[in-house]
């Protein structure tokens, strides 16, 4: 065995996952804070605060929105993680892919929140989130065809789970085109995540076979 056979073996896989779902948990957390933290409190007088907290309807929807959807990304990648039982490389790069974007949420919120009548601003948004997702649907994809989750799991659970993940990228990518033809239609496109999450979490009810 070559040194670079016993480093790929030794340093490049193993069956301890604790680590990086530590480090991602981290910075999930540091980024869903880091949404609100944009939100400044308004510097006007007194009597003009109900009105200035009113004007910032757009932040705080924006964040809104931006929590809700990292949340539900985390919740993704949790749940890949409490699966596995080991991990490779490349599935370390590919967590680091998505941890790049996971980071750059804030960023995106600010440019939905002052940008929202901007087919530039919905577009960067839609593109930052529908990339975050895709990456997380890709690991669900990986895993899968290399062997790392547990034992035991039933394919069917595990179809369900990528299917899952990959609705609000899906949504979220396919609103771009639509954001350069109507900005506010691309932004009430992305209700149909809540739709189509609905409709698979009926169809889920069913029970699996041989259980």
């Amino acid at each position: 065995m070559s040194r670079n056979q016993l480093y790929r073996r030794e340093f490049n896989s193993g069956p301890d996952v604790d680590r990086t779902a530590f480090f991602s948990d981290a910075v999930f957390a540091i980024a869903m804070t880091l949404l609100a933290v944009g939100i400044q409190v308004p510097r006007v007088p007194a009597d003009q605060l109900g009105e200035a907290v009113a004007g910032q309807f757009r932040e705080f929807a924006a964040y809104a929105l931006s929590f809700v959807v990292t949340a539900a990304y985390w919740l993704s990648h949790h749940r890949l993680f409490r699966s596995l039982r080991g991990f490779t490389q490349s599935l370390q790069r590919l967590n680091l892919l998505l941890l790049l974007f996971v980071a750059l949420i804030g960023y995106a919120t600010d440019v939905l929140a002052f940008y929202a009548d901007e087919a530039v601003g919905v577009a960067i948004y839609a593109g930052l989130l529908g990339l975050t997702g895709t990456v997380d649907t890709l690991m669900w994809l990986y895993c899968s065809r290399r062997g790392l989750f547990r034992d035991g799991l039933p394919p069917e659970l595990l179809r369900t789970a990528w299917i899952r993940a990959g609705i609000a990228p899906a949504v979220f990518l396919l609103s771009i085109p639509i954001a350069f033809l109507d900005e506010d239609a691309a932004k009430y496109s992305w209700l149909a995540m809540v739709v189509i999450n609905l409709l698979v979490g009926i169809h889920d009810r069913r029970p699996l076979p041989g259980l």
